[in-house]
């Protein structure tokens, strides 16, 4: 059972009407990270670890990036809602898309569309996969 604040239910209700972003439950995540299986590490930021995985969205797969808030971050339940509200609204081709949450307890995650080519960051300050000027 999930107990919310007023701020968290408040903004968790106002997300019911955007279909582009649904609320997951955090048996879902557990599944489509293997538990967290630190193998599922693809990066980490500010906010926590992000995880490889894969959710079903109806009839189909997807490859997801999920970033968990670690505990020892300083980002907390306000900056997450404000993330989940904005990215909620926002489609464009060169962002990525947030495709759900998961608030339950402490526990807060983000799911956004997997970039199996990296981040822009990556691109420009790691070399990795130099961009091309086309």
């Amino acid at each position: 059972m999930s107990f919310q604040t007023g701020q968290e239910a408040q903004s968790s209700q106002s997300l019911d009407c955007l279909p582009q972003c649904r609320q997951l439950t955090l048996f879902e995540i557990l599944a489509a990270t293997n538990n967290f299986d630190e193998s599922s590490v693809v990066g980490h930021g500010g906010f926590g670890k992000v995880y490889r995985g894969t959710i079903t969205n109806g009839e189909s797969i997807l490859d997801v990036a999920i970033k968990r808030l670690e505990s020892t971050s300083d980002q907390g339940a306000a900056e997450f809602w404000a993330e989940v509200e904005l990215l909620s609204k926002l489609r464009h081709s060169n962002l990525v898309s947030l495709l759900g949450y998961c608030s339950l307890g402490k526990e807060m995650i983000l799911v956004y569309e997997y970039m199996p080519n990296g981040t822009f960051s990556d691109h420009l300050h790691k070399c990795r996969f130099p961009l091309t000027w086309v």
